[in-house]
């Protein structure tokens, strides 16, 4: 007998998509609280737990989120459209330029 073979090619286990990331980063958001690790796998009961795993990595990795030592996800990182204290706050001329002076000598 012949074996069957499958119609298309398997995807790995743990090739995540940026839909994939972003839902999981939106979960943990909007939990109340601090999410512990294996609170994000019983969010997604259907994804397997080494893509979850991939993929809080890579937030961690991307300074997304900061994980503390008792697995609990203590920070998420706001979303990029928000504009930030430095954008908004009115500062000198002196201090802005050494603001940059120092940023350019690091």
């Amino acid at each position: 007998m012949k074996r069957k073979k499958p119609d298309r090619k398997a995807r790995p286990i743990n090739e995540v998509t940026e839909e994939e990331v972003a839902a999981v980063l939106q979960a943990i958001k909007d939990f109340s609280g601090y999410p512990r690790l294996r609170d994000v796998a019983r969010m997604f009961p259907s994804m397997h737990p080494v893509k979850i795993n991939t993929i809080l990595r890579f937030l961690e990795r991307t300074k997304s989120i900061i994980i503390d030592s008792d697995s609990y996800i203590v920070w998420t990182k706001s979303d990029p459209e928000r504009m930030t204290l430095a954008d908004v706050a009115v500062m000198s001329d002196d201090l802005r330029q050494y603001l940059e002076k120092a940023k350019d000598e690091s």
